[in-house]
């Protein structure tokens, strides 16, 4: 009998065995070269999902709203336009459209943003700023106003006094300023309602 050496066996006996039982994993496993996602959340820091966070909506920004308040004539003028203010000074206001040239004693510019023909303001050589009329809703500090009935002006100003054989109901005249004894309100009158008002010197030399 011929005799099978002993080691060339044991070998293909362990070859076989292991190649017959591998050994058993736990858990799923991952793709070969692909990194175990809760060891890259630890090593970067990044969670592993994350949830953006959301804009605050429109309503939730502030809000701002720009407030007019309504420009009063008198009882020293209109804004930050004075009687008295030299031509430099009132057209540094940014309140009035050029000046034309002088005639006579006075030089006409009209407010910003008057239409033609109203918002006149005179600029007297020696006065300086004479005259500034109302327009649209520009009310004295008493309320009176363009459009309003005669009879109301008079409740307001009852010292108004009439010129030129006028009257409140058609006319023009004069009512004292509150606050200012330099200057005077012309108040011109139409089928008893208030057409004109104007805030001026009570000496200016500009008209009449």
């Amino acid at each position: 009998m011929r005799a099978t050496p002993l080691v060339g066996t044991l070998t293909s006996l362990l070859l076989v065995a292991a190649c017959a039982s591998p050994a058993h994993q736990s858990g799923n496993a991952a793709p070969a070269g692909s990194p175990d996602p809760a060891t890259s959340a630890a090593t970067t820091g990044t969670p592993a999902s994350s949830t953006p966070s959301a804009s605050p909506s429109p309503s939730a920004r502030p809000s701002s709203s720009a407030t007019t308040t309504a420009l009063v004539l008198g009882p020293n003028g209109l804004g930050s336009l004075k009687l008295g203010m030299s031509r430099e000074q009132a057209t540094a206001t940014g309140m009035l459209r050029p000046f034309a040239d002088y005639r006579d004693e006075c030089a006409l510019a009209q407010l910003r943003p008057a239409p033609a023909d109203k918002g006149n303001v005179n600029h007297s050589r020696t006065l300086g700023i004479a005259t500034i009329d109302a327009y649209g809703s520009i009310k004295t500090p008493e309320g009176a106003r363009i459009g309003m009935s005669s009879a109301d002006m008079l409740r307001i100003y009852p010292g108004w006094t009439a010129v030129n054989d006028g009257d409140a109901t058609n006319g023009r005249g004069f009512a004292k300023t509150p606050g200012n004894n330099k200057a005077v309100y012309r108040i011109a009158t139409r089928n008893g309602t208030v057409t004109q008002l104007t805030l001026q010197y009570a000496n200016q030399n500009c008209y009449e």
